[in-house]
């Protein structure tokens, strides 16, 4: 589900997940054992009791029952999780986890803000080193894929201090890259079996291992993506078949192809912006605008008026091709 478009508060709201009604501080203490509950139709009635105030509550109280939704959701969402803004998420996180190791925050009450960017800098200059991987303001995939692997992980291990700390870390990163395929694979059941039937065992030790060695970041919170990635991932495959097959790469690669039109010919509002777009998308993909351009491959004009595009009293007859095919 898109929070916007269901109605939910941000994703800093107290309520974690777009899939159940859990709270962050439930989700940590919780990390395994959750439900997909959410619907649409519950939303609109949310809505409904958040905008009527029926029971004359406080605003608190009244965000209790309605569980984070306070706004009108406009669109029906498929509930279910994102793979490839899972892996982002959770990269993010680890990315995070590192800095931390590295500045041994178990054993600190709050770092200044100094210290903070040094582990930093200390973690980018290190795999920029050793991996090649450059910093990037703003996680993105192809970063996720490096780091999150037992060779990043190995890196990153030189820079921490404590063997016992740096065994914690290979095996939560083993964990994850065990569990990864599951939510990536486009039929698990068939590509990763094995994978698949270990999945629970596997998020209830990764599970463990936050609560515990890593308690420091986990004690009463929790991220969006690593609730979802240990808690909801069995019961949507097991629903749907596949995670992995609706992964967005695609709608990412269609963002940077449309990026121009998004910038400078689609208005600049939500609603009249993804109109634009999608319409700037049909146009690309129509079949007649196809047919016109194949009709007219070899003509000048046509070639000049895809690099180049004037109005030209020329061109009325090449309009009225598009007209009649």
């Amino acid at each position: 589900m898109v929070r916007e478009m269901e109605g939910l508060e941000a994703s800093g709201s107290t309520y974690v997940c777009t899939l159940c009604d859990s709270t962050r501080a439930e989700a940590s203490e919780n990390m395994v054992l959750h439900s997909v509950t959410r619907s649409h139709v519950e939303n609109l009635d949310r809505y409904e009791i958040w905008r009527t105030n029926p029971f004359s509550e406080s605003v608190d109280e009244l965000r209790d029952r309605v569980k984070g939704v306070s706004a009108k959701p406009f669109m029906e969402m498929h509930p279910t999780l994102d793979a490839l803004h899972c892996d982002i998420g959770n990269a993010t996180e680890f990315y995070k986890i590192f800095q931390d190791e590295i500045g041994e925050v178990y054993k600190k009450v709050n770092p200044s803000r100094e210290e903070r960017r040094s582990w930093r800098a200390a973690l980018d200059k290190q795999l920029r080193k050793k991996l090649k991987v450059k910093p990037v303001m703003r996680m993105n995939g192809n970063y996720a894929r490096r780091l999150m692997t037992q060779e990043a992980v190995d890196v990153v291990c030189e820079l921490v201090p404590s063997e016992e700390r740096r065994e914690a870390l290979r095996e939560l990163m083993s964990i994850y890259v065990q569990m990864k395929p599951v939510w990536r694979a486009t039929c698990p059941a068939k590509e990763c079996p094995d994978q698949l039937c270990r999945f629970s065992f596997n998020s209830q030790r990764f599970a463990d291992l936050l609560s515990s060695t890593f308690k420091y970041r986990y004690n009463g919170k929790i991220t969006n993506y690593l609730h979802k990635t240990l808690a909801h991932v069995p019961e949507i495959i097991e629903r749907d078949g596949s995670i992995g097959a609706w992964a967005s790469e695609g709608n990412e690669s269609a963002n940077k192809l449309f990026r121009r039109f998004r910038k400078m010919n689609a208005r600049q509002s939500k609603a009249f912006e993804l109109e634009d777009v999608l319409k700037h998308h049909w146009l690309y993909t129509s079949k007649y605008l196809q047919k016109f351009m194949e009709a007219h491959k070899d003509s000048s004009k046509a070639l000049q008026a895809t690099i180049d595009p004037v109005e030209s009293q020329d061109y009325e007859d090449m309009s009225l091709d598009i007209l009649k095919v």
